[in-house]
């Protein structure tokens, strides 16, 4: 009867812990992946206007949110400066989503996975096209979006780099 007891209370633990995920309705998952949807859209229409400091308004300013670019881990603050210093170089960008992967963690956490076609053109460069997989992870704080995870991670890395840095600086 022992036995019996623990096993039953262990079935009813493990429902109990059941992921948030799969507690969500269908429309609870299609509104939250719409209104996150939502938030990574403008970061990337402020990007392709020129208009970082706007687009990074949507990233957590929270002492544990990282933000990887070119392999470098980077606080908000060090995002924002780094923006800061090549935005005036930026003549033109345009980021295209070529698909929408979106998986919702639960009612405040959701994943990001997007190949994205990238068109950049610095001064006194010639324009580089390239593709890139972005990936973030948005988590609801104050009841809005916010970015606490990002990182972009380029097909080529090495024709990135040939493409984006000036002859004479080799």
């Amino acid at each position: 009867m022992r036995i019996l007891i623990i096993i039953s209370t262990l079935c009813v633990l493990n429902q109990s812990c059941v992921r948030s995920e799969n507690q969500l309705t269908e429309a609870q998952i299609q509104e939250i992946t719409n209104s996150a949807t939502e938030v990574v859209s403008k970061v990337f229409e402020y990007s392709n206007n020129l208009d970082f400091e706007t687009g990074l308004n949507y990233y957590s300013e929270t002492s544990n949110s990282f933000f990887i670019t070119d392999g470098i881990m980077h606080s908000l603050t060090e995002l924002r400066k780094a923006y800061k210093d090549i935005g005036p170089s930026v003549e033109e960008l345009h980021n295209t989503v070529e698909s929408w992967h979106v998986k919702v963690l639960s009612l405040d956490i959701v994943t990001f996975t997007l190949p994205v076609k990238l068109k950049l053109k610095l001064k006194r460069i010639p324009e580089f096209s390239g593709r890139l997989i972005w990936t973030a992870t948005l988590q609801k704080q104050k009841d809005k979006w916010m970015i606490v995870q990002s990182h972009e991670s380029w097909l080529n890395c090495a024709e990135v780099a040939a493409a984006i840095t000036p002859a004479n600086d080799f």
